[in-house]
């Protein structure tokens, strides 16, 4: 007995329920596949090898992960340990090594930051309600432990700070143009 074989020239359909099975008359049927492991299926028909995981670094100890999502292009995996923290991005891992106190919390719940009217990605810092946070012009200012230069408020570039009005609020502040994005 001859031994029919079928070349399957395209899989653009993609996976296909169990009830579809031999439902020859279906016009995707014979695009489909029952079963695709470790691929993504092409528009123009074929397939490509699905992304992988890439080993970043070994856990510290007993731990949970979690992901946070700032914006499509800025995402952060987050290693949560006893007494630690670990953030890890595209550009690498940054970490917290002073242990967090309840003075840290009460900085991090006292103050919000606001988007500056001056341009895409400017903040500055106020208090909740957008009044003065009575702060004083600090010497150094740090992103995720990564020293920032100082700036011209108004035409920050990335990685830059400055301290002073730029929104007519009556008031100085700090003022940061965020590098997350760069």
């Amino acid at each position: 007995m001859a031994l029919d074989r079928f070349i399957q020239t395209s899989l653009n359909a993609g996976e296909m329920a169990e009830r579809m099975a031999g439902r020859i008359d279906f016009q995707k049927y014979f695009n489909g596949l029952s079963i695709m492991v470790n691929a993504i299926p092409l528009k123009q028909g074929g397939a490509e090898k699905r992304p992988g995981t890439e080993f970043v670094a070994q856990a510290k100890s007993r731990c949970r992960l979690f992901s946070f999502e700032f914006s499509v292009e800025d995402t952060v995996i987050i290693e949560a340990g006893d007494l630690y923290m670990r953030f890890f991005t595209e550009a690498g891992q940054v970490q917290i090594t002073e242990p967090i106190t309840d003075t840290d919390f009460v900085l991090l719940s006292t103050y919000k930051w606001y988007e500056s009217a001056s341009g895409f990605d400017e903040w500055y810092c106020a208090l909740p309600d957008g009044s003065n946070p009575d702060i004083d012009e600090p010497d150094k200012f740090y992103e995720q432990s990564i020293l920032l230069d100082e700036g011209i408020v108004g035409s920050l570039n990335r990685g830059e700070w400055a301290f002073a009005d730029n929104d007519s609020l009556g008031f100085n502040t700090i003022y940061t143009r965020l590098t997350l994005r760069a």
